[in-house]
């Protein structure tokens, strides 16, 4: 007599944000079943929850625990890096997220962070081939401020120096060459710093501080005081 193959249940991902987006793409592109609820749709959670096994919120820290709760008997995930709860499982995708969709590979190549003596990443989504890693609960919210620090105040400093590259009539692409290199050389050296405040060219900082708007002085001066305490 012949086994009837087992079907698994769509996952359920609840949220409209761009994670939800590239969740939902990552698992088209994988061909993985899912459903997705927002909060604009007319059809109700409930009934879509009951065709489900695993509950994906990609949906604000602040709301994870209050909607997790709703769930009982469900194996429930959230995506925050720094949440950890009784009521869910986590992994944290090490990436950041464009209005624009990626590639199957792209997509692919996210390492995600769970939360150590919890469920493994191969339990929680044993479709996906992504690297996972571990850390202690004591241990996320330090990793990801430093990961919300790097990603956004990096990306926002390259948007408004991109203004300034743009009100000089220049070409924004020029930059890609250097900004690829400073990334590049972030990663591989251990001594990636260069530029005035290294050398200790007083005039040149005193120069750059005349010039730059009022908003971003504070930042200069924070940036001078934690890298010359950091490269005594």
């Amino acid at each position: 007599m012949e086994q009837v193959p087992t079907v698994k249940k769509p996952y359920l991902i609840i949220g409209d944000g761009k994670l939800a987006k590239h969740l939902a793409k990552y698992f088209q592109l994988s061909d993985i079943p899912f459903n997705q609820w927002k909060r604009k749709d007319k059809s109700k959670l409930e009934n879509l929850s009951r065709n489900s096994e695993k509950i994906l919120l990609a949906i604000s820290d602040d709301s994870i625990i209050p909607v997790a709760k709703k769930f009982s008997g469900f194996l429930v995930i959230h995506f925050s890096g720094v949440l950890s709860t009784k009521f869910a499982e986590s992994a944290h995708p090490l990436f950041t997220f464009s209005n624009n969709l990626y590639q199957l590979k792209e997509y692919q190549n996210i390492p995600f962070i769970t939360e150590n003596k919890r469920m493994n990443f191969k339990d929680l989504f044993p479709e996906l081939k992504n690297l996972s890693y571990e850390i202690d609960k004591k241990d996320k919210e330090s990793y990801h401020a430093w990961a919300s620090m790097v990603g956004n105040f990096s990306s926002f400093l390259i948007s408004e120096y991109k203004k300034v590259i743009t009100d000089l009539e220049l070409p924004t692409e020029i930059l890609e060459p250097y900004l690829y290199k400073i990334v590049e050389n972030s990663i591989k050296e251990t001594d990636a710093l260069t530029g005035p405040i290294i050398r200790g060219d007083q005039k040149t900082i005193d120069k750059h501080l005349q010039t730059i708007e009022m908003d971003f002085i504070p930042i200069y001066n924070s940036f001078i005081k934690c890298i010359k305490k950091r490269t005594k």
